[in-house]
């Protein structure tokens, strides 16, 4: 890990001395200023969802402990973009990027944005020497990752959530039950590197000093310690056999912080892509790193997996996605939690930059247990429009 963390430290130092103008470069870089622009897009969907009724109240009887869910939904995703980008004499570029959340409240509960408004932000150096990203923005292992592919009104595993609910007792895969088979979500601060291609492959890096992202430097040590760092590294490979594409990665990344939030991580994952139709799939598991804390109501041992098929000729796209994820709680309770989600999604341009979306989906949500109230079965079908701008 040191040896990853000094060569990661010596490659950004080398690119920060050679961004240093002198002479006529200084001149020019002073009269070529990076110049920022704006972009992103919104996603408006609506929706009717149906979760179990035996899950919403306990029985025929229960009239006064009722938790009924509303069929008809509507929700909104607004990302904002500041992005710029300039290309110095020495060939470097440097990009900057600020992504701001630009919806009112946040679809989990309605809490304020006020807090939370920034999604991520970093820059990137980026030359010969390969690929320098600092600040906070996904890793690298989920950026150079390959999974199935999916097309339509909602990311299967995640934005389902909003719509057909997590029953309390399950084992929570991340906020409100959402699961991936990456961890592109955790944008906390980090320093990473990414190789240029050779041969088909890439490589990148990253070390992320501190989970939390209210601090700067980690509190990890001692028996207080409330926060953990991260490092990991992937590697992807991409190609062409005659007229079949292929695209593969493997990543593997560790935490360390107190015992019961120190995990280790792999995953892996690959693509076919034959003419308009691609399929792929990938998996990631997740273990403790200290065997006391598996099989206990701390354990983080989970596994998930996605499968797909793709159709995407011009103008539209067809695709049919499944994701599944068990885990691991109280070996004194037989079985794990899992979650699984079958969706069917499509999607049809309207113009540059504008689609209509839709997916229909079913979700299963499965405790240890067979109560009523903490196991969820339901479906949805969900419709908008897509905007990039």
């Amino acid at each position: 890990m040191k040896k990853v963390l000094y060569s990661s430290t010596a490659l950004a130092a080398a690119a920060a001395v050679a961004l240093i103008p002198t002479g006529d470069a200084a001149a020019a870089e002073k009269a070529k200023k990076i110049q920022l622009g704006f972009g992103g897009g919104m996603t408006a969907l609506v929706g009717f969802a149906n979760n179990e009724s035996s899950f919403e109240k306990s029985g025929a009887a229960d009239v006064s402990g009722i938790t009924g869910y509303e069929e008809f939904g509507v929700w909104t995703n607004t990302e904002v973009e500041i992005k710029g980008t300039v290309k110095l004499d020495s060939g470097i570029t440097v990009s900057v990027e600020v992504e701001f959340e630009g919806d009112q409240v946040i679809a989990n509960g309605g809490t304020s944005q006020s807090d939370s408004g920034v999604d991520h932000s970093f820059m990137r150096i980026k030359g010969g020497f390969g690929d320098v990203r600092i600040g906070s923005t996904s890793p690298v292992t989920a950026v150079l990752s390959q999974n199935a592919p999916w097309t339509g009104a909602i990311f299967p595993g995640v934005e389902d959530a909003f719509w057909v609910k997590q029953p309390g007792g399950v084992a929570t895969f991340g906020p409100m039950g959402k699961m991936s088979t990456t961890n592109g979500a955790d944008d906390a601060v980090k320093l990473q590197y990414i190789t240029p291609q050779f041969a088909g492959f890439r490589a990148g890096v990253y070390y992320q000093p501190n989970s939390s992202k209210t601090e700067i430097v980690a509190a990890s040590g001692g028996n207080s310690g409330t926060e953990a760092q991260e490092w990991g590294a992937a590697l992807n490979f991409e190609t062409k056999v005659g007229s079949v594409s292929v695209k593969a990665d493997f990543g593997r990344w560790q935490r360390r912080g107190a015992a019961v939030d120190s995990t280790d991580t792999t995953r892996f994952g690959g693509r076919l892509g034959f003419g308009d139709i691609s399929v792929g799939g990938s998996y990631r598991d997740i273990g403790n790193s200290h065997s006391g804390i598996e099989g206990t109501t701390s354990s983080d041992d989970t596994e998930v997996f996605d499968i797909g098929v793709l159709f995407k000729p011009k103008g539209y796209s067809v695709g049919l996605h499944y994701v599944s994820g068990t885990k691991e709680l109280s070996t004194a309770v037989a079985g794990d939690d899992s979650k699984s989600v079958l969706s069917l999604g499509a999607t049809y341009d309207l113009g540059p930059g504008v689609s209509a979306v839709g997916t229909l989906f079913l979700v299963d949500y499965e405790d240890e247990t067979t109560a009523d109230s903490l196991n969820n079965k339901g479906w949805a079908a969900v419709a908008g429009v897509k905007v990039r701008f």
